[in-house]
C-alpha cells in the first residue's frame, strides 16, 4: 500500500509538467501546437500504462525500466516548458498556390548546361537536366522518351527533344515525335510528329542537329535504310525527307545545309533551299580508312570546322564553313612516346571544342581496339589551329563524356563514371566543383553558349 503513494506521486508529477509544457507549447505553437500535444498527453497515458504493466510483468527489470522512463518524460517537460517561454515561433504557412511555375530568366548564362539521363535500367524514361555549372543550381528537367536527343535554337529559345514511345508504354504502336520547349518556362510548346523510323541509338550528338540559320530540325532515320528527315522549325512541321543511303548521322555546316559520314569513307554534302527540300546533295572522295584507322563520329565544331579524331589518335578535321566540306590533313594528338605507351582518344563523347580554338580530348594509356569507349582518366588540351598540345589534366574521376561551356574563359564539363557533372578551368585543368543527383545513368553534357 506504501509503496504506491510514490509510484502515484511520481506518475502525477510528471503528467503535471507536461500540461505545463501543453499549456506553453499551446502559446507558442498556436491550434497546431495545442493538437499535437493532445495526442502527446494520450501516448503518455498509455505509456503509463504500459509502465504498471511492466511493473507486474517485468519484477525488477520492469521497475528500472518506469524509472528511465519517468526520467525521459520529465526532461521532455522540462524542454517543452522552456521552448514555450521563449520567443513565439513563425505561425504557420499559407497554402502554396498548385501549379506553381517559376520562369527561368532569359536568355541563359553561359554557365548554364543539359545533362542527359540515358536512363540504362528504364529506357523508355529518360530525361535532361538544366543546371548551372557556376551555382550548382538545378534549373529544372525535360522528360523524354527512350533513345531521346536534345537540340536547341538559342535565336528561338527553344529546345527540340527527339524521343520513340509506344502506346502501351513497353509496346504497342510506336509513336516518334520530336517535342518543342520553350527556355523560358520549360512548357511544353508544340509536338511534330515523325514517320516511325528515327534511328534508334545510344546517346549521339550526331543524331540530330539544327542548321546554322536554325530554320531547320534534321533528324537521322535507320529503318533499316537511312534518310534524314528535315522538319520547317517555322511551320512545325516536316519539309522533307532525304534519301541518304550508306551514310549516316548529321553534321550542320555554317550554311544552310549538313555533312554525313558513309560507310565507303566518303562525306555527303546536303544543301537545302528556303523551304526545306534537298537543293544539292554532293559526295566527297574516299578519304576516311574504316579498316585501317576510321574516325570516331564523336566530333566538336569550332568556327565551323569539325574536329573529328581517329581510333589510333589523329585529328581529322573538315571545314564546313564554305559552299562545301574541305577535308584537311589529319595531325597526331600524341608524340612518339606517347604513341609507343598507346595512349588514345576515349569516353563516351570525348572530345569538347570552344570557338577561341581550344579542343579537349579525353585520352587513355594502354589503348586497345574498342578502348575508344573506355573511360578517360586524362584531358588533353590542344591549340587546334596550331596543331599543338598546350596542357594535360587527370581528372578527379575519369570521365565519360565532356563538353566545354561557352565563358570567354571556359569551364570543362565532365560527366564522369560516378553519375556526376564535373567542372573544371578549362584551361588550367583545376577542379572547381560537381554537381550530383542528375540521374540514374547520365551520359551526356550539352553546353548552352
Amino acid at each position: 500500500m506504501n509503496g504506491s503513494k510514490p509510484r502515484q506521486c511520481a506518475r502525477t508529477s510528471s503528467i503535471k509538467q507536461v500540461e505545463t509544457a501543453q499549456r506553453l507549447a499551446g502559446r507558442s505553437f498556436g491550434v497546431s501546437g495545442v493538437l499535437f500535444w493532445g495526442k502527446l498527453r494520450a501516448s503518455i497515458k498509455q505509456v503509463e500504462t504500459a509502465q504498471r504493466l511492466a511493473g507486474r510483468s517485468f519484477g525488477v527489470s520492469g521497475v528500472l525500466f518506469r524509472g528511465k522512463l519517468r526520467a525521459s518524460i520529465r526532461w521532455l517537460a522540462v524542454l517543452l516548458a522552456g521552448l514555450g517561454g521563449a520567443a513565439p515561433l513563425q505561425a504557420e504557412l499559407p497554402p502554396e498556390p498548385i501549379p506553381n511555375v517559376q520562369r527561368i530568366e532569359t536568355p541563359y548564362p553561359a554557365s548554364y548546361a543539359v545533362v542527359h539521363d540515358f536512363a540504362f535500367g528504364s529506357l523508355i524514361d529518360s530525361s535532361f537536366s538544366l543546371v548551372d555549372t557556376e551555382t550548382r543550381r538545378f534549373i529544372g528537367m525535360l522528360s523524354a522518351g527512350q533513345f531521346a536527343t536534345v537540340n536547341y535554337a538559342l535565336g528561338r529559345q527553344e529546345f527540340y527533344v527527339g524521343e520513340t514511345i509506344h502506346s502501351r508504354g513497353t509496346r504497342g504502336e510506336r509513336q516518334d515525335v520530336v517535342a518543342v520547349y520553350d527556355f523560358a518556362n520549360l512548357a511544353l510548346v508544340a509536338e511534330i510528329d515523325l514517320p516511325p523510323r528515327r534511328a534508334n541509338t545510344v546517346i549521339n550528338k550526331a543524331n540530330s542537329g539544327v542548321t546554322a540559320d536554325e530554320r531547320f530540325l534534321l533528324v537521322w532515320n535507320q529503318n533499316p535504310g537511312t534518310s534524314v528527315t528535315v522538319i520547317d522549325l517555322d511551320r512545325r512541321e516536316i519539309a522533307s525527307e532525304v534519301p541518304t543511303p550508306g551514310c549516316a548521322l548529321v553534321y550542320p555546316d555554317d550554311d544552310r545545309g549538313f555533312i554525313m559520314l558513309c560507310g565507303n569513307g566518303a562525306l555527303l554534302s546536303v544543301k537545302l533551299d528556303e523551304a526545306g527540300q534537298a537543293a544539292s546533295v554532293e559526295s566527297s572522295d574516299p578519304f576516311n580508312n574504316i579498316d585501317a584507322d576510321p574516325l570516331s563520329e564523336k566530333a566538336s565544331k569550332i568556327n565551323g570546322v569539325w574536329h573529328f579524331v581517329t581510333y589510333q589518335g589523329k585529328v581529322q578535321p573538315v571545314d564546313a564553313s564554305g559552299d562545301e566540306p574541305v577535308v584537311g590533313a589529319r595531325w597526331w594528338l600524341t608524340d612518339a612516346d606517347q604513341r609507343a605507351q598507346n595512349w588514345r582518344p576515349a569516353g563516351w563523347h570525348g572530345t569538347a571544342g570552344h570557338n577561341s580554338g581550344l579542343l579537349w580530348v579525353g585520352m587513355t594509356p594502354a589503348g586497345y581496339p574498342g578502348s575508344h569507349k573506355d573511360p578517360a582518366p586524362e584531358i588533353w588540351l590542344f591549340d587546334a589551329e596550331a596543331k599543338s598540345r598546350l596542357d594535360s589534366f587527370t581528372l578527379r574521376v575519369p570521365a565519360l563524356s565532356i563538353g566545354a561551356s561557352g565563358h570567354d574563359e571556359p569551364r570543362l564539363l565532365v560527366v564522369n563514371i560516378e553519375g556526376q557533372l564535373d567542372i573544371y578551368d578549362g584551361k588550367s585543368g583545376a577542379y572547381l566543383r560537381t554537381i550530383g543527383a542528375l540521374g540514374e545513368t547520365p551520359y551526356m553534357v550539352h553546353s548552352l553558349p
